[in-house]
């Protein structure tokens, strides 16, 4: 299996998951959601602290450290922004729909795999401007959690985070509502960078497309 078909995978069965029944309780509106999320080029906003915890860190190339001693490696505070489309039944869902801004902190051993954890903020607009993740009045806002694992072929290693996510709505129609889902984060590169950066998007032989699809509930 290359690369590409695990990608593909991972997002065939992000969309099967919307067809399975979810209990609506008295008085409780559920609606299932599907969220592409893509990570632009510029989608990193801040490296944050990357280090050997009792060592010092060393860099192979612009996206693979290592640690000599230990072999693991900390992140904290790394801050990225990606470009969120949802939809409900095929049926574009706005209220998911804009930018979205991810604060990522992990404990990696030396294959980049380990846990991560970190917080979330989802900004409904029209388009995709970092800009409207500053001060907004309406947004969604969480934390998230879950296992790196990494997965090696005759084609190469993919990295694949399996995260859970929960938060609420702030402001506008948003306020009151809450949300609760699951993100497969796919990744071709020791650290997490955007596709764009390791092919040309439209060559076959390279994935392009976003990096991450979330499966959730909205509650009211």
């Amino acid at each position: 299996m290359n690369r590409r078909s695990v990608a593909m995978g991972v997002l065939a069965v992000a969309l099967l998951a919307t067809l399975a029944p979810h209990a609506v309780g008295a008085g409780v509106q559920r609606t299932n959601v599907v969220t592409a999320d893509d990570w632009p080029a510029d989608s990193m906003l801040d490296m944050g602290a990357i280090y050997c915890p009792g060592g010092e860190l060393e860099w192979l190339d612009p996206v693979t450290p290592v640690c000599p001693g230990s072999g693991r490696i900390h992140l904290r505070n790394v801050v990225g922004y990606g470009c969120y489309e949802a939809s409900n039944n095929g049926s574009p869902e706005p209220r998911f729909s804009g930018v979205g801004m991810f604060k990522v902190n992990g404990n990696l051993r030396a294959d980049y795999s380990g846990r991560v954890w970190g917080t979330w903020m989802v900004v409904p607009s029209e388009d995709c401007d970092p800009l409207d993740l500053i001060d907004p009045p309406v947004y969604w806002k969480g934390v998230w959690q879950g296992p790196r694992s990494v997965f090696c072929t005759s084609g190469g290693c993919s990295w694949i985070g399996s995260l859970k996510l929960v938060g609420k709505g702030h402001g506008g129609e948003l306020q009151g509502l809450h949300f609760k889902g699951r993100e497969t984060v796919t990744t071709f590169t020791p650290l997490p960078i955007p596709w764009e950066l390791i092919g040309v998007c439209g060559d076959p032989s390279v994935p392009c497309g976003p990096e991450g699809v979330i499966t959730g509930v909205i509650k009211e």
